[in-house]
């Protein structure tokens, strides 16, 4: 900036110079000019007053003039001017003679001083002589001193402006810089929520856009990133399968509630976070879990097919059983190693092992029914069926015609034993129906005091036989009307009514009652006999169960199916039963079935 100052002020000065100098050319000419028409009547002779009074003027003026004959003779001059001849030989006055006037700036004198010179012809056709007429230009060296404070004090205002713009310009990319800095230290401590402000277009402003560019990808990416998490986590934290995961060093990883509930351990909605980072050992209590999380797999650790039964860590899998408030639970364990990504490492992973609970406490609920219903039907059949095998090889060995009387045990019990299988059988297609996915059972109006009396119809003789009072009863007292399919109804209450006339001793009661709400119809049949203990309350409504200790009807055994036919049958009307009872106090079971319409009939 300095040097452009100088050379502007270089260059103004000397244009300056420049346009005084042609002034100082034209007022030569001018005086040259009004000098001649006084030389010229009088020529060649000495001047007059007129002339000698102007060019004692010019003198005065520091003007040098001479006044030359065409054949190079000086008639006048100042004092210095002597060689008329050299004069006539110089540029402005060969001109002048040529074309009446001239002009030139050189250096001329002992000192060699730049002046302004201009010449006008005297006479023309053919020229007499020439007036000559210089002046000392004005020069960028003919005052050095000035100029050096011109110069300086330029240069001064130049460096103090330069350096005030420095400052401004330093104190502009300083905060742009500082701005770009701060921006950088958001980016790098995670805070994507404020975007760089750089006006302008030069390197930091491309630099600041660049870094929000970089913002929004990171902002987006950690979205994606931040979404994936969330929806990975819930999908994990909503799985009914438990899932471990832990570090090589025993640590765990990673479990979710089910996980946790599954193991019996705090599983509420913060609870199970706080395992993470724990050891194992610490962690876990069951001893055939640690070790499937600790301790190397041996074979293949691949998902166990269905059905298969291993033994323990065999292929990375083992069955437990774990004790919970609910009862215990049948888990099958399955573990795997994986790699985890993030964590320190050669390879930015590092090794961990992926444990995988699943619940099959249904599944070998439902292995037990039916091992123990194969067990059960198969004693049910075998027992009539061996009496009545037992009575005929009796019968083929007695003669008929003598022992005739001897005969008639066997065939009663021969009679017997086919009415049970009959009713064995028939029972077990009654439930094979009940669970058939396409059976639909449309529901009827049935009048409910007809039901009643039906219902005392077919038992009143085992009810007069073991002389047991029969009470039915139904609110509102005036007749009306109920909607379920009379077939599903009919064993609900056989089967209730049945097992409450076999397991109550003479002399005791059974109740029957129907009460009527808005939305459903309560039904509930009442005994006094033996009862059941509240332990196997869970178990009489699966198939053959028995609870034959807490029972005293002896030889008047149920088939086992009555209650749960009465379950599926009830399940089938979209109802529910439920079951109350007490040792030596009776039973009660209460089934409630929805209605779409109540109404009132005669």
């Amino acid at each position: 900036m300095v040097l452009v100052v100088a050379a502007s002020l270089w260059l103004t000065i000397r244009e300056e110079h420049a346009l005084y100098n042609d002034e100082l050319t034209r007022q030569l000419l001018l005086q040259a000019e009004t000098l001649r028409h006084a030389l010229q009547p009088s020529w060649p002779h000495p001047a007059s007053d007129r002339a000698r009074d102007l060019i004692q003027r010019m003198q005065a003026d520091d003007v040098q003039l001479a006044v030359i004959a065409a054949d190079g003779r000086l008639l006048l001059g100042s004092a210095g001017l002597a060689d008329g001849r050299r004069l006539l030989a110089a540029p402005e006055v060969q001109r002048a003679l040529l074309a009446g006037w001239g002009s030139d700036t050189r250096p001329w004198g002992p000192h060699s001083r730049a002046y302004v010179m201009a010449a006008v012809q005297i006479g023309a056709e053919p020229a007499l002589g020439a007036l000559w007429l210089a002046r000392p230009a004005l020069t960028l060296t003919q005052d050095r001193g000035a100029l050096a404070r011109v110069l300086g004090m330029a240069a001064a205002i130049a460096a103090v402006m330069a350096a005030a713009f420095v400052f401004a310009l330093y104190r502009v990319h300083r905060r742009a810089i500082h701005r770009l800095i701060r921006g950088a230290r958001r980016l790098s401590a995670g805070d994507l929520s404020e975007r760089i402000d750089v006006r302008g277009s030069d390197e930091l402003a491309a630099l600041a856009a660049a870094l929000n560019v970089l913002r929004r990808r990171l902002a987006a990416q950690l979205d994606t990133i931040d979404r994936q998490r969330r929806m990975l986590e819930a999908l994990v934290d909503q799985l009914h399968e438990g899932v471990v995961v832990t570090h090589t060093d025993g640590r765990v990883a990673l479990i979710n509630p089910a996980a946790a509930r599954l193991l019996n351990l705090p599983h509420g909605p913060d609870e199970a976070a706080r395992l993470v980072g724990r050891p194992v050992e610490t962690s876990i209590t069951q001893h055939d879990v640690q070790r499937l999380l600790l301790e190397p797999l041996r074979g293949a650790q691949t998902p166990p097919e269905a059905g298969a039964v291993a033994g323990p860590f065999s292929d990375g899998h083992v069955r437990l059983e774990v004790e919970s408030p609910q009862g215990t639970l049948h888990l099958l364990a399955w573990a795997t190693d994986l790699m985890l990504a993030g964590a320190e490492g050669a390879a930015g992973a590092t090794g961990g092992r992926l444990l995988v609970l699943t619940d099959v406490t249904q599944m070998q609920r439902a292995l037990e029914v039916r091992t123990d219903f194969i067990a059960n039907a198969s004693h049910e059949l075998r027992t009539p069926l061996s009496a009545i095998r037992a009575s005929v090889e009796t019968l083929r060995g007695m003669d008929l015609k003598t022992e005739g009387s001897a005969a008639a045990p066997f065939l009663e019990a021969i009679e017997r034993h086919s009415l049970r299988l009959e009713s064995l059988v028939s029972d077990m297609l009654d439930l094979s129906r009940l669970e058939s996915p396409g059976a639909r059972f449309e529901p009827e109006p049935l009048a409910v005091r007809q039901v009643l009396d039906d219902l005392h119809g077919r038992f009143h003789e085992p009810l007069a036989r073991k002389q047991l009072r029969w009470e039915p009863t139904f609110e509102p007292t005036e007749p009306w009307t109920l909607y379920a399919n009379p077939h599903l109804l009919r064993l609900v209450l056989d089967n209730l009514v049945d097992n409450a006339i076999k397991f109550t001793d003479a002399g005791g009661q059974v109740c029957v009652q129907m009460t009527r709400a808005p939305q459903h119809v309560g039904i509930t049949v009442r005994d006094t006999g033996c009862g059941i203990p509240p332990e196997e309350h869970t178990r009489v409504f699966e198939r053959f169960y028995q609870v034959q200790r807490s029972r005293s009807g002896g030889a008047e055994r149920g088939t086992g199916l009555g209650l749960s036919i009465v379950r599926h049958a009830v399940g089938a009307m979209h109802g529910e039963v439920r079951l109350e009872s007490e040792p030596g106090r009776g039973t009660c079971v209460s089934v409630t079935v929805p209605q779409p319409l109540l109404t009132s009939t005669h």
